[in-house]
């Protein structure tokens, strides 16, 4: 589970800016510390400094997937591998859908979250659950040993007998 008030930088492409914010506002009023560019970064700025700053101070990088982020000459991937490299904790949020081989293949078993397709309050959810981690059930689950399986009904004339009645020949035996 990550502590609320970690350090957060959120990478995506430019033309992502409406998810980056919506999803940098929502970690921000849920207690984390959130570097976004077009928050905290000033005309005038070093744009490699402020992004070197912040990559190194971040606990988590929540990464904002689109077929844009993974484009030829975006400043994403610079991005995305200096968390890889120094083993950061990476978190990739999607939010179109992506075609197979559109991930780098570094990025392809890393687990990602799916905001496309989801309601607001659904997407929302999912954001949180993926920055938060996983959680412990707050009630104790159900037990699977003793499910109970529902029993054929009973015969409408009592129980059947086990093979057929005979039919011909002697009744008596």
């Amino acid at each position: 589970m990550s502590d609320s008030s970690e350090p957060i930088f959120v990478s995506y492409a430019g033309p992502d800016n409406g998810w980056a914010e919506w999803v940098a506002w929502h970690l921000q009023e849920n207690g984390y510390r959130v570097e976004l560019d077009r928050w905290n970064w000033r005309t005038g700025d070093d744009f490699v400094t402020k992004m070197n700053n912040a990559l190194d101070q971040a606990s988590a990088v929540v990464a904002v997937f689109s077929p844009r982020y993974f484009e030829a000459g975006r400043y994403t991937e610079e991005e995305w591998t200096s968390v890889i490299a120094r083993r950061g904790r990476f978190i990739p949020l999607v939010v179109e859908p992506l075609e197979s081989g559109q991930v780098p293949a570094i990025l392809a078993p890393r687990l990602r979250k799916d905001l496309h397709g989801l309601s607001e309050p659904d997407a929302l959810k999912a954001l949180l659950d993926a920055v938060r981690g996983p959680a412990r059930p707050t009630s104790p689950p159900a037990f699977p040993g003793a499910a109970a399986t529902p029993s054929a009904p009973p015969a409408p004339h009592g129980p059947q007998p086990p093979f057929p009645p005979r039919t011909g020949g002697d009744p008596a035996v």
